[in-house]
């Protein structure tokens, strides 16, 4: 689930009304809301009222006892709290970036004052790596992008930009909140779409992450299943190293990720769960000249080209521990793309370490064989990556519980 949807509702809610719905739920009254907020109590009045409208669902159940919170709003309150926390994560952010400076210190609360639009703004510069770049991914002008930014960078009271040889890059500081920033647009997305379910509306989005090279069989089954339940979601595929796909996991641009664990070697802020454990096969075309041989050694291997994913890859050093003893007699080619990878092997004698689910799929295609030779050592965890403190909606729940029912059909 992406921060830009297709509705872009989300993107319209005034964030302080949310944070006044919130302060309503907590205190009880419009009118003790009011007081806390320093408003007028009809202010409040017209922000919920707007939310309502919003959302398209009442939050509140009104008689004369008093305004008592319905599921509707306990639904939009979760969400709502958990976006309020993550802009006190900006807030304690720039305050400790501060500290010990002589610059003085705001007093202006983050939470209270910061906009939606200031925040997407923020996303976008870091994004598209400048200015005129976001203005154009935003489809509005770049003086605007420009003021939205600085009003953000005034009000955060840290350095957000600098101009560097290309343009605009996002200080460190900018890149961290710029990911706050991200999560917490996420949950009002999120809120949209859980209200949408509990009106029986299941057009929800889940984005998964996936190396080209560790995919199996398990990922496309489960989407399968899940589209055959729910007819309308939309599920994006994302490809891309583990670094990158973790990192868009940790700045809300994907939910989950589906690949090799990493075993306590992840981020803290993230959560593994096991799911199968797999084994590395050496891949050849139908045909090889070894594979009709029942006695294979390392010895044998290093005298045939390879295939090998990028470095720091768990397949790559894997095949770093194969040949460990032995001098490999040709160069490496190194691609992480599966149709690469399957052209280069079936028009040539090279080999490659492949997961031996992914090998079964290939052999069964009559394209690709596994050569008689076990790897133990390369047993590793297939599993999925979730953010540490996520909290699913009930589409994003069926997903993870399909992913989980296949693998244990299929292992």
């Amino acid at each position: 689930m992406m921060v830009q949807n297709s509705d872009q509702l989300h993107l319209q809610v005034n964030l302080r009304h949310l944070r006044l719905f919130a302060l309503v739920v907590e205190i009880g009254t419009t009118r003790g809301a009011a007081i806390q907020a320093g408003l007028t109590q009809p202010a409040v009045t017209q922000g919920i009222a707007r939310l309502e409208e919003q959302f398209g669902c009442e939050l509140f159940q009104r008689s004369r006892a008093g305004m008592q919170i319905n599921s509707s709003g306990q639904i939009i309150y979760n969400r709502a709290k958990r976006m309020i926390d993550l802009l006190g994560k900006i807030q304690s952010r720039a305050d400790l970036l501060r500290r010990g400076k002589t610059k003085t210190s705001t007093k202006t609360s983050i939470e209270r004052t910061v906009s939606s639009a200031q925040l997407q703004v923020t996303i976008a510069v870091a994004n598209a790596r400048g200015f005129s770049a976001a203005a154009r991914q935003m489809g509005i002008s770049e003086p605007t992008v420009h003021r939205a930014a600085r009003e953000f960078e005034k009000l955060v009271g840290v350095k957000l930009f600098q101009r560097v040889s290309y343009g605009i890059e996002m200080t460190q500081a900018g890149q961290d909140i710029a990911k706050f920033a991200n999560l917490a647009l996420y949950e009002i997305s999120a809120a949209f779409e859980e209200i949408a379910e509990s009106k029986g509306a299941h057009r929800g989005r889940i984005s998964v992450g996936s190396i080209p090279l560790a995919r199996t069989d398990i990922l496309p089954q489960a989407i399968a299943s899940l589209c055959a339940q729910e007819p309308y979601t939309s599920v994006e595929i994302v490809e891309g190293s583990y670094e990158t796909l973790l990192h868009s996991l940790q700045n809300g641009n994907l939910d989950v990720i589906v690949s090799a664990l990493r075993e306590g070697a992840a981020a803290p802020e993230v959560s593994e769960e096991k799911l199968f454990e797999d084994e590395l096969s050496i891949i050849a075309r139908a045909g090889h000249p070894l594979a009709a041989r029942e006695d294979i050694d390392v010895a044998d291997l290093a005298a045939f080209p390879w295939v090998v994913p990028r470095h720091g890859s768990p397949t790559r050093e894997h095949f770093h521990t194969l040949f460990a003893d032995v001098d490999l007699k040709y160069g490496l080619i190194e691609s992480s793309s599966l149709i690469m990878l399957r052209a280069l092997l079936s028009k040539s004698d090279r080999l490659a370490l492949m997961s031996r689910r992914r090998e079964l799929y290939e052999d069964q295609q009559g394209l690709l064989l596994s050569l008689p030779m076990a790897l133990p050592f390369t047993r590793r965890p297939i599993g999925i990556t979730t953010r540490r403190n996520w909290q699913p909606t009930h589409l994003q729940r069926v997903f993870i519980e399909l992913l989980k029912e296949t693998a244990q059909l299929e292992t």
